[in-house]
């Protein structure tokens, strides 16, 4: 029988970074997943060189895994491993009309607009306007999208040195512009969540004070923070609520 799955990529940038922070992330994922009857997969151990292929390329293999794995699916979410879920999040995938389903991102509008453009030379033909893109960092692929990981991979294979360097010295995001572009250019409709799916920048919107983030949104994403942040920040998290998920 099909199911649900939550896919998350656990894997370094280098052998010398830890990401200590995960497990806050999957105490909350694990005890949501085992709430609604969803699969939960993480990959933790790369398919290359993450220091050539950012982990955020990798999850792109999350298709192929499953299959492998004779995991059998309708849904995946694909979510980044510096999110916490919280103990009563409605089942979203109920909310998809199986559509590709994402949230906006327009935190910073500077750096989406760049990104854009900077992304635009591989889809001449495809215009995006910063008020339909979408954060990569929570994404909902049906199995009819499964074309849409294939032109992502295959992006990379083609363009991966180019990518690279657009990555390291651009600073134009890594996958989520390309995906982007990519879901457009396929031509598959986008549903999109409301923010408190994929509650971004928690600083720039000003309520980490006193966890105000936690009755904001479902989803916090603790991205844009700096990593001797994150982690602390996360665990105090994980401490003030963690009696919700016993």
């Amino acid at each position: 029988m099909s199911k649900n799955v939550v896919f998350f990529t656990s894997i370094p940038y280098s052998q010398e970074q830890h990401l200590s922070y995960e497990q806050y992330c999957l105490n909350t994922w694990k005890y949501w997943c085992n709430k609604n009857n969803v699969e939960l997969f993480i990959l933790n151990e790369p398919i290359t060189d993450p220091f050539y292929m950012k982990p955020n390329w990798q999850k792109m293999y999350a298709f192929d895994l499953l299959d492998a794995n004779n995991i059998d699916y309708d849904q995946v979410l694909i979510a980044d491993i510096d999110t916490m879920i919280k103990w009563d999040t409605p089942n979203f995938f109920e909310l998809t009309n199986n559509d590709f389903t994402a949230v906006i991102d327009n935190d910073n509008i500077n750096w989406v607009t760049k990104s854009i453009k900077g992304y635009q030379h591989f889809f001449p033909n495809i215009n995006i306007h910063w008020t339909e893109y979408f954060n990569s960092g929570f994404v909902i692929f049906h199995k009819k999208h499964k074309k849409v990981i294939k032109g992502m991979l295959d992006m990379w294979d083609k363009n991966s040195e180019e990518l690279i360097y657009m990555q390291n010295n651009l600073k134009k995001g890594h996958d989520q512009t390309p995906l982007n572009y990519m879901v457009k250019q396929m031509g598959f409709n986008v549903n999109y969540l409301p923010k408190t799916f994929n509650l971004t920048h928690l600083q720039r919107k000003e309520i980490i004070q006193d966890f105000m983030f936690i009755d904001c949104g479902y989803i916090w994403h603790f991205n844009g923070f700096d990593k001797n942040y994150r982690e602390p920040l996360m665990k105090q998290t994980w401490d003030k609520i963690k009696h919700n998920y016993e």
